[in-house]
């Protein structure tokens, strides 16, 4: 995160002044809220001036967190990645707020397993379109396979954001911070110009939680036999992008990732996919 934040107080609450800073310096909403938990966390743990934080003090925090029990939701393989990508960030949190109150000591940052991505291919999209009842929960699917949108980008979207001239949907609540446009199909338009029709501007243009958008799409995934949730449908869209010819810088904004290695790693999918075709028509000779 390359943010500048300025000089520590000499005096006063270090960490209000760490998240100000922070806020100040133009951090996203997940960013800040990341380190406040964070950082929260390793004060509270420590009870003492974080000026005086030593690597012990550092490393019984860091097994604290390791020995805590997960409450992510998923298998237990899924439960421990999660649990080792929340500690991996925490660290790195409070690692820059050490830093910035200018204290000398680097904690280990754990690495974690690269998740397994899976995604659709587009007879599984069509089966899954088809088994949608509503015309809502239809149009969800389509503008999740149509733009990668992360589930709760999408949910912060409002009518006015959409733009059916032009295909297009501003994102402004998203994951870094930094506002961007996606794009949809002519057939979602289609579908997008009947549903938003007599809506207020200012409505979100679904208006149903996270938790409501999961169970949704794992309803719809059941029918067809899918274990669908709404990360797999972003993965789609990456992996369908890139076999249709779009090329990578194209593809990490509409996605907006920050780092094109994040991206690059979709590339590895299509590479495989390609391997796998050619090992099966090669070995049928």
């Amino acid at each position: 995160m390359k943010l500048e934040l300025g000089s520590p107080p000499e005096s006063g609450d270090l960490y209000e002044a760490f998240i100000n800073a922070l806020i100040i310096a133009g951090a996203g909403s997940g960013t800040i809220k990341l380190y406040s938990s964070a950082v929260k966390d390793f004060l509270d743990f420590i009870r003492k001036d974080p000026r005086k934080v030593t690597s012990e003090d550092l490393n019984k925090w860091i097994s604290s967190l390791l020995n805590r029990e997960s409450k992510i939701r998923g298998d237990e393989v899924e439960r421990r990645r999660a649990k080792s990508v929340t500690v991996r960030y925490y660290i790195i949190a409070v690692r820059r707020f050490l830093k910035w109150i200018n204290v000398p000591v680097k904690p280990p940052i754990p690495k974690i397993k690269r998740r397994e991505v899976k995604a659709l291919d587009e007879t599984q999209v069509l089966k899954i379109l088809e088994a949608c009842k509503r015309i809502k929960d239809k149009l969800i699917i389509r503008l999740l396979v149509d733009t990668g949108l992360r589930a709760n980008e999408l949910l912060s979207v409002l009518v006015r954001d959409v733009d059916i001239n032009n295909n297009m949907i501003r994102v402004r609540n998203t994951k870094n911070g930094e506002e961007r446009v996606v794009f949809f199909t002519d057939e979602t338009k289609q579908m997008l110009k009947k549903y938003i029709k007599g809506r207020n501007p200012d409505d979100k243009l679904f208006n149903m939680t996270y938790d409501a958008l999961y169970r949704k799409l794992k309803r719809l995934g059941k029918r067809i036999g899918i274990d669908l949730r709404p990360h797999i449908l972003r993965h789609t869209f990456a992996t369908l992008s890139l076999k249709r010819g779009m090329n990578v810088i194209t593809l990490q904004k509409l996605l907006g990732h920050k780092d094109i290695k994040t991206t690059q790693m979709y590339t590895h999918l299509v590479l495989e996919d390609l391997r796998n075709e050619y090992l099966k028509v090669m070995s049928a000779k």
